[in-house]
This record gives structure tokens, C-alpha cells and sequence, in this order.
């Protein structure tokens, strides 16, 4: 199947599952998507030389929304470096935008551009902020993939991103003078039988949605989403919401979603979402 066909079946059965929101009549409301390699909808299948090729739950829901979308999101992106432009990180300012694309072209760091487009754009309506998952990754790799080390150093980075997203929240709400709708996007775990992996994705969650809710932004329960649309098994690469690499049995997948998984993502955006927002 083509990947248009699939991405319209995907915001079709999104639409009719949810209800789009229609723009108001002679004015339509924008939808701006920050944040990492999820946000950016990152698929290690594709051509990256074509930012066109990468369709994921911010394209869902800027359909649902009726909404023109804006992702400024950069694959590799930490939160520290969303805040500088600069690494550490996970590999954003190595390849993007050169050699590779980004969905937006802009130079400096991605939180700039969002502080500087809400400014000239107050049609904008919403916000998704995804981040933080490369800063556990780093952690990850420092530690050579040993459960034990990356409990241990989880609270120092999980400290840190909590000061970072404070950062980018305060920049959003007070730089951008934003006041409309932040969604805060978090991640799923990859086992839910997994002890470990089941308690890092937990608590990077629960971190990042303290802040948020502190600067006055919703939740989206990603972390419950994934773990019902996994069901029975317990692991999204079964159940399709992962990129599969290799078919198996038992499947090989990748961390991102598939579209599949972006259509969960999607609608856990969506149910937070309020209808109706007034305009200014």
C-alpha cells in the first residue's frame, strides 16, 4: 500500500473515531509541533533526505484539528540542546539541517524558532512539546545499556530535564506571551512486562508532567495509551505500534513509532485537547 493511501486511512479513521474540529469560518488556527525524533515522526526505513517522507502524530492531528502544522521538531534533539541549539545530544545538530532536512528550516535552536513564531503567528492554537526521551538515551549509551547504572543516573538527568523544561514552558508562556493550549507529549515503554523498562518510562513521564501542569499545559497519557493498544501482549512491537525491522517471528522493531503507533499518540493528543477554543 502506498504511504498517501495509508496516511489518509489513518486520518480518516482518526476523524470518525474523534470528530474533527472545523476552523472558524473565515480564519484558520495553527498547530505548532516541537520536540525530538517522535515529534519529528522519524522512521529509520526511510529516505531522510526528504522531510516529506516522515508522516506521524502531528499530521493526525493537524487533520483532525482542521489545522495547519508547523513541526519545527528535530530528531536527536534533548532538551538542553532545544534550549541552546547546540549539543550534547543525540545526534540533531550532527545531521540536521545539514546534510539532512528538517520539516522546518530555521538556524539557532528550536526553542527560538517557537518563540519567535508564536510572536508572528497569534493564530496559533496549539502546542505539542515532546522532549526528553534522547536525554535518557544519552544516559544510556554512557552506561553501556546496564539497567543498574542507568537507575542510578536516572534522578540527576531526570533533575536536569526538569530544569530544562521549566526553561522551555517559561519561554513559551512569558518570551512568546503564548496563552492558548501547550500539550505535553510524553513516551510509551517498549515492555510493559519489563520491571525496568516499565519504571524508566514511568518516571520520565511523571517528571515531565509535573512541569508541564505547573505552566498550565496538558497531559497526554501516552504511557496508558501504548499500554491498552498493546494489550494482551504487553509490547507495542507485537502489536504493530513499533517500526519493524525485521518480521521474525518474533518481530525486530525499532524505537519509533510506526503509524500505527503515531495513531495512538494522536488520539491520546486529541483527548486532551479542548474544542472550541475561543479566539482572541
Amino acid at each position: 500500500m502506498k504511504r498517501g493511501v495509508r496516511f489518509l486511512i489513518v486520518v480518516v479513521t482518526i476523524g470518525l473515531a474523534l470528530g474533527a474540529v472545523p476552523a472558524s469560518a473565515g480564519h484558520q488556527s495553527g498547530y505548532l509541533a516541537l520536540g525530538d525524533s517522535y515529534a519529528f515522526a522519524y522512521n529509520p526505513t526511510l529516505n531522510p533526505t526528504d522531510a516529506s517522507n516522515f508522516v506521524g502524530y502531528a499530521d493526525f492531528v493537524g487533520q483532525a484539528l482542521d489545522m495547519p502544522v508547523t513541526n519545527a521538531a528535530c530528531p536527536g534533539e534533548t532538551s538542553g540542546s532545544l534550549i541552546s541549539g547546540t549539543p550534547p545530544d543525540n545526534g540533531c545538530h550532527e545531521f540536521y539541517p545539514v546534510p539532512l532536512p528538517r520539516h522546518v528550516a530555521y538556524t539557532g535552536s528550536q526553542l527560538a524558532f517557537a518563540v519567535n513564531y508564536l510572536r508572528a503567528n497569534r493564530d496559533v492554537r496549539l502546542v505539542t512539546l515532546q522532549i526528553g526521551g534522547n536525554d535518557v538515551l544519552v544516559l544510556e549509551k554512557a552506561c553501556g545499556g546496564d539497567a543498574a547504572c542507568i537507575l542510578h543516573g536516572l534522578p540527576a538527568v531526570e533533575a536536569q530535564l526538569a530544569a530544562n523544561l521549566s526553561v522551555i514552558y517559561q519561554a513559551l508562556r512569558e518570551q512568546a506571551h503564548y496563552r492558548h493550549t501547550i500539550v505535553e507529549v510524553s513516551y510509551f515503554a517498549f515492555n510493559y512486562n519489563d520491571p525496568n523498562n516499565l519504571a524508566i518510562a514511568s518516571s520520565l513521564d511523571a517528571v515531565e508532567a509535573a512541569v508541564a501542569m505547573r505552566y498550565h499545559a496538558r497531559v497526554a497519557d501516552v504511557l496508558g495509551a501504548f499500554a491498552a493498544a498493546s494489550a494482551p501482549t504487553g509490547v507495542p512491537c507485537f502489536a504493530g505500534l513499533q517500526v519493524v525491522l525485521s518480521p521474525g517471528p518474533p518481530p525486530s522493531c525499532d524505537i519509533h513509532p510506526s503509524l500505527a503507533g503515531h495513531t495512538v499518540y494522536a488520539r491520546a493528543i486529541l483527548a486532551v485537547v479542548p474544542r472550541g477554543e475561543p479566539e482572541d
